[in-house]
């Protein structure tokens, strides 16, 4: 970190100048609320305003992770850390790999209605396939009992027809 020299330190060959005598001659900048006129003091301090305010707004060790179940040594001390975090994360979905806890393997926990096929642990990927397989089986039962009982409805109503 570099040390900040005092207002009245000269570089060599410059005279000292307040930084409340310098004008900023610029155009307007209205998104940082800074004017044609205004001193590079002023200016100094809108634009540091606005760095802690950002500085303050990305600290992770504000933000509360705690659904992210992650390890105290882990818990990112940089925004940089926490973006890494939270990409890792989103690959891990994308790839079926758990999201859980380093160190538990990439495994979840399987219903007991998937644990014949799956185990008791399994990827999210392998879950999630095999909850669309469930469905698409559930789907064609459904299908093939309407398709059941519109026969038994026909042969009741032709049973029906022999008997007034």
């Amino acid at each position: 970190m570099s040390v900040m020299k005092p207002i009245n330190a000269a570089e060599l060959g410059c005279s000292p100048t307040s930084s409340n005598c310098v004008i900023w001659q610029g155009p307007d900048i209205n998104c940082l609320n800074i004017c044609h006129g205004d001193t590079v003091s002023d200016i100094v301090y809108q634009l540091g305003c606005i760095v802690c305010d950002l500085k303050d707004q990305l600290d992770p060790t504000t933000y509360d992770l705690s659904c992210l179940d992650i390890a105290t040594c882990d818990t990112p001390t940089t925004f940089i850390d926490f973006i890494n975090i939270i990409i890792s994360r989103i690959c891990n979905l994308e790839t079926g790999e758990s999201i859980t806890t380093p160190g538990e393997e990439g495994l979840i926990t399987i219903a007991t209605c998937f644990t014949a096929t799956l185990g008791a642990t399994n990827t999210i990927a392998n879950y999630i396939y095999e909850i669309g397989n469930k469905v698409c089986e559930q789907e064609s039962r459904i299908a093939n009992l309407e398709t059941a009982v519109q026969q038994l409805n026909d042969s009741i109503t032709t049973l029906q027809s022999y008997h007034p």
